[in-house]
């Protein structure tokens, strides 16, 4: 069983952080495991690598995120693309920089559905600056939908 799993099912609430990395555009989410809903929080534009794992870092401790959960951009037949290639190149990276989990989600099709959502309620710009944090919330997401279901207080 995973840290989250555990600590959704003892009713202690753990702060997540989910990732939806890109070699421009950095998405991020933010959630817990009480209420299981996911929450597009930010987005960080052109960064370079040490910059954003930095970032983020930074992010995990003001935030007091106990996990970070990172999209896993697989091909659609499963196997790993070379933007999964990169993104376990920065999950390298950002357990340097962590000390709490970091987890993979397969996100396939997550930015899809995200653009999706955003359809003509915004201009393209304004779904550039959108479109990450709202596919890092869709990734995190999923990753609460997965995980055990919660008991119920004892009485």
């Amino acid at each position: 069983m995973n840290a989250a799993a555990g600590a959704g099912r003892r009713g202690r609430a753990m702060r997540v952080i989910a990732v939806d990395y890109g070699s421009a555009r950095t998405g991020i989410a933010l959630g817990d495991t009480h209420t299981r809903l996911a929450m597009p929080f930010t987005m960080f534009d052109h960064l370079a690598p040490h910059q954003l794992v930095a970032a983020i870092g930074k992010l995990v401790t003001e935030e007091g995120a106990q996990t970070v959960v990172v999209g896993l951009p697989l091909n659609m037949d499963g196997t790993m693309s070379a933007q999964a290639k990169k993104t376990e190149d920065f999950i390298t990276g950002l357990a340097a920089v962590v000390t709490v989990p970091i987890e993979r989600m397969d996100e396939r099709l997550t930015s899809y559905h995200a653009e999706g959502q955003l359809a003509g309620n915004f201009t393209r710009q304004q779904k550039r600056q959108r479109v990450d944090a709202l596919a890092a919330a869709r990734i995190l997401q999923d990753y609460f939908d997965q995980l055990p279901p919660r008991e119920p207080p004892l009485a």
